[in-house]
């Protein structure tokens, strides 16, 4: 199986599943040292491999905890990044409550030691950026329908 990350006509196309996990009001999200803001976990979908199996694939890979139930929030558009690496992304946007064996305090991603998973509190958002920035809008939007949105990010 391949990523589906491809070059086209100046900017990479991609195909993305990110699981939006939750614990009492607080949102697990990935970071990195200097980067200054925080992402969902998950990863690329590959070829030959539906969302639900590679946001399950993608969520052991991480955090080497089985995922539990995974409900689709949403299908995004994203378009985001600099004009010299714009990135056009379909998202498919997964809601799970977090498996009781997560550690409260923030852990290494086993399969990338340079990014940390952390606890944001979904109050802070605003002002600690978790990326898309429309993850708030998914979740207030949690009403049990599928949701197709389009975020341009700078």
């Amino acid at each position: 199986m391949t990523d589906i990350r491809i070059p086209l006509g100046g900017l990479k196309f991609s195909v993305r599943v990110a699981i939006i996990c939750v614990r009492d009001g607080e949102l697990l999200a990935n970071t990195e040292p200097g980067i200054g803001f925080w992402y969902l976990p998950g990863g690329a979908l590959a070829t030959d491999e539906d969302a639900r199996s590679c946001a399950e694939r993608e969520w052991h890979e991480e955090t080497g905890t089985p995922p539990g139930e995974l409900r689709l929030l949403g299908v995004v558009k994203n378009f985001f990044g600099p004009a010299h690496r714009r990135q056009h992304e379909i998202g498919f946007y997964f809601r799970m409550d977090a498996p009781p064996e997560l550690p409260d305090k923030p852990f290494t991603v086993l399969d990338n030691a340079d990014v940390t998973c952390e606890w944001v509190s979904v109050a802070e958002i605003p002002s600690r950026p978790v990326y898309p920035l429309i993850v708030r809008e998914l979740l207030d939007g949690d009403d049990g329908t599928v949701r197709h949105l389009v975020n341009r990010e700078a």
